[in-house]
């Protein structure tokens, strides 16, 4: 996989998880989790990029490499694209394709990664992947009331009594996992690294940790796995 290479951002920040990235999470810290999934599915560069000392010491025992990240960089208003197009374009020899990974998503599988990269290797006409989750039809958009200024509305903004009650005649819809992001490095040059042609990888629903109850959840399917026997 030389034409793709995996870039793991990880700021030392975290106001909701005090040194969220490297918490244990069973026997790991929990960066180490995505570390080891990326390298496990046979990508020759796995990138962690970080303004932390210990973030940065962990990754490198975990066989990733390092780039440190310019303080700038690292504020809570910061995104990601400015991450990313700032510090990819210091990577050589440029690749294709970036895999960006967060190290947020501790469970996501080796082989969805291998599958978005062969997806997108072989379909040209899309600029980028990333997974989602079919939503339940409970929570279909179509479904879903909002409250606004004029009152209850639907989603989109139109009147309730233009909403449908036939589910066939719902679309089907999906939400991002968050566990995978793949693109084309040339997006960057348009000011998104989505671009507008986007390939969906439907996958299971899966774990995302950003406070103190998904990491409870996450640290509860673990162990439930490894009673089962399957870890």
């Amino acid at each position: 996989m030389s034409n793709v290479f995996c870039f793991i951002p990880a700021r030392a920040g975290s106001k909701q998880i005090p040194n969220k990235n490297i918490k244990e999470l069973g026997s790991k810290p929990l960066i180490v989790w995505t570390i080891e999934c990326a390298l496990k599915a046979g990508l020759s560069r796995v990138i962690v990029n970080t303004d932390g000392e210990e973030i940065a010491k962990i990754a490198r025992e975990a066989g990733a490499e390092v780039m440190i990240r310019p303080a700038q960089l690292a504020k809570d208003e910061t995104t990601m694209f400015q991450v990313l197009n700032s510090e990819i374009p210091k990577i050589e020899p440029l690749p294709e394709m970036v895999l960006l990974l967060q190290p947020t998503s501790p469970f996501r599988k080796k082989i969805h990664i291998k599958l978005a990269i062969e997806i997108l290797s072989k379909s040209p006409e899309y600029d980028s992947l990333l997974s989602v989750e079919r939503i339940p039809e409970k929570y279909h958009p179509a479904q879903v009331i909002i409250m606004t200024p004029l009152g209850p509305r639907m989603a989109n903004g139109a009147p309730i009594s233009q909403r449908s009650a036939r589910r066939q005649d719902f679309p089907i819809a999906y939400l991002p996992t968050g566990s995978i992001y793949l693109f084309r490095t040339k997006n960057l040059k348009t000011g998104s690294f989505y671009s507008e042609k986007i390939a969906l990888l439907e996958t299971e629903p899966e774990i995302n940790i950003n406070d103190f109850n998904d990491f409870e959840k996450a640290a509860n399917y673990l162990s439930a796995l490894t009673k089962n026997g399957s870890s």
